[in-house]
């Protein structure tokens, strides 16, 4: 009995120490990547904070803020802002990072916002000069009234029915009217 309790607290013992020093090895290259990234090596620094993300069971808070940073110098600016916050979140004012993480959260937020608006206008651009194939129909369903003629509004009491003030009621739309509501550029022919 007191045989395998000594084995049992050998290979416990033995276990520890190797997790030790995988916890040691880890954080070495999580230093290292830091070194890395002050280099401007920003591609090699990422390749070993994504392996210490991948192998280290409990993350200290810096790697949020270098894996943060570094995403802002490799342009993926919304996962840079995520670790930027979880760094911030974790340590708060008192971190010995915080006022870069500020900074570097600021400039992926800057970033990201110039992306966004970006692609939105090119979106808007792409509806503004878009035009739906209405596959030789002359007549499209109406998009307000679903092709019944009517708008129904909740009133005061009860429901209130109005006639379609783009289709007219008939719940169809010609093609090029179609066309013109889907950019938002079709006046109602039925003012309230």
């Amino acid at each position: 009995m007191k045989k395998l309790l000594f084995v049992i607290l050998f290979i416990s013992t033995f276990i520890g120490q190797g997790q030790i020093v995988r916890e040691s090895e880890l954080i070495g290259k999580m230093e290292k990547g830091a070194e890395l990234m002050a280099l401007g090596k920003y591609d090699s620094a990422q390749m070993l904070f994504q392996f210490v993300l991948q192998n280290m069971e409990k993350l200290p808070s810096e790697m949020a803020y270098f894996f943060g940073r570094n995403s802002f110098h490799l342009g993926k600016y919304k996962q840079s802002i995520n670790w930027l916050n979880k760094y911030i979140q974790l340590k708060g004012t008192k971190g010995i990072y915080y006022e870069p993480a500020i900074q570097y959260l600021q400039y992926s937020e800057d970033e990201y916002l110039k992306i966004q608006r970006s692609q939105a206008k090119r979106f808007e651009e792409d509806i503004a000069t878009a035009e739906y194939d209405c596959g030789g129909l002359e007549k499209m369903l109406c998009p307000v009234c679903h092709g019944s003629g009517v708008v129904v509004h909740a009133g005061i009491f009860d429901e209130v029915y109005k006639t379609c003030p783009y289709s007219l009621g008939e719940g169809y739309l010609s093609c090029k009217e179609y066309n013109l509501f889907m950019r938002g550029d079709l006046e109602p022919k039925l003012k309230d």
